[in-house]
């Protein structure tokens, strides 16, 4: 179990890592900063399966749709979740982020028809408050950039959850291998042709102007590896996560998701200069004991 545990937790570190970085560069296009976190997340994809013995048979696939439904989610999610780290605290956008799993209860009993009890909906509402709290500040701070970080992560939460949804899905007959391949090689692929659409759309076209934003910036001599390591720490940090779950039950290591919260404290600190206002750790304090409850309640449940 401890290992399991020990997977998790530095999963947490390395895509904390990650976004700390992407926050860093974040005077980059977004798109770019895409780019460069899914093309080098497949290095290291690929050379997990060689090590496991599993290249390439772990990529065939049943149900190709099922994987485009799971990208295209987490391309969106990618993209709003990186453009929310450009313009808000890495704290805060972690802290709304969780909104996630606390989603996936609520897509679970509409799309897959999963029970849900009382306790579970009443945890959901609990973590709801704490992300109402995280949006109402940056929303009624009078600030543009800051309100519109705070609907990129939220909505970015929405649609991770769609991911998880569909990952869980998926797991009934696909291999992880393949569902990470996928999804990497589909992020990869729209960050690309966003890119590419920047260099010939006219800015008389529609969303014109927001469109070549995305335009290449050739990174300076010294931005290359750690953008480079975007994709490595991703990459890295996915595997890492994938083997957790192989030597602990599920329900706890979700118990150390929020571990996130301590590295993102720590790198935005020292990073950053970034110190949270209190009424934002009151709401992230608030969305994880309600998202601690949830899968305190889903334990008992499944013992029961």
């Amino acid at each position: 179990m401890l290992t399991g545990i020990a997977f998790k937790i530095a999963s947490t570190f390395f895509f904390s890592g990650m976004l700390a970085l992407v926050k860093y560069y974040s005077a980059y296009p977004t798109a770019e900063l895409v780019f460069f976190r899914s093309f080098f997340a497949l290095f290291v994809l690929v050379f997990w399966l060689l090590w496991r013995g599993d290249f390439p048979r772990a990529l065939k696939t049943k149900w190709l749709g099922g994987h485009l439904v799971r990208s295209f989610a987490g391309v969106g999610s990618m993209f709003l979740m990186f453009a929310a780290y450009g313009l808000l605290p890495l704290a805060d956008v972690t802290a709304i982020g969780y909104a996630g799993p606390l989603l996936v209860v609520v897509f679970a009993a509409l799309l897959l028809r999963e029970k849900v009890t009382l306790t579970r909906w009443a945890a959901v509402m609990i973590g709801f408050g704490g992300v109402m709290v995280m949006l109402w500040e940056h929303l009624t701070d009078g600030q543009g950039g800051s309100a519109i970080g705070a609907l990129c992560a939220f909505f970015g939460a929405v649609l991770v959850s769609i991911a998880m949804i569909q990952t869980r899905r998926l797991t009934r007959s696909e291999d992880t291998g393949a569902i990470v391949f996928y999804f990497q090689s589909t992020t990869t692929l729209a960050s690309f042709f966003v890119i590419m659409a920047a260099e010939v759309w006219s800015p008389a076209w529609p969303l014109g102007a927001a469109i070549q934003s995305q335009a290449w910036v050739w990174p300076a001599a010294g931005d290359w590896w750690p953008l480079i390591c975007t994709g490595l720490l991703g990459g890295a940090g996915q595997i890492l996560m994938t083997q957790s779950y192989r030597y602990t039950d599920a329900s706890i290591v979700a118990c150390f998701d929020y571990t996130s919260m301590i590295w993102a404290l720590i790198l935005g600190f020292f990073m950053f200069a970034e110190v949270p206002a209190p009424i934002a750790m009151v709401g992230a304090s608030i969305i994880a004991f309600g998202g601690l409850l949830a899968i305190y309640t889903e334990r008992r449940a499944r013992k029961g």
